[in-house]
């Protein structure tokens, strides 16, 4: 239980460090961190730049691999 002279904060998913409530950024890791979730530890935000570069890639391959085996020179 926490006593009266503690402040609230949050716990960063990747280290577990301490960070108070309103940093976006663990001073430990350099992880970005969101808000927290109902165990008090901060939660992991999502990385748009890695899944819009993962969709992308998987769709250039789908591509390539249409272009090699399936596309027809008439």
């Amino acid at each position: 239980m926490a006593s009266a002279s503690q402040e609230p904060s949050k716990k960063c998913w990747n280290c577990f460090v301490r960070l108070p409530l309103e940093v976006t950024q663990c001073y430990s890791c350099r992880k970005k961190v969101g808000d927290i979730n109902e165990h008090g530890i901060a939660r992991k935000p999502l990385d748009w730049l890695g899944y819009t570069l993962a969709i992308g890639s998987m769709s250039a391959f789908v591509y390539y691999i249409w272009w090699l085996f399936l596309h027809y020179n008439k």
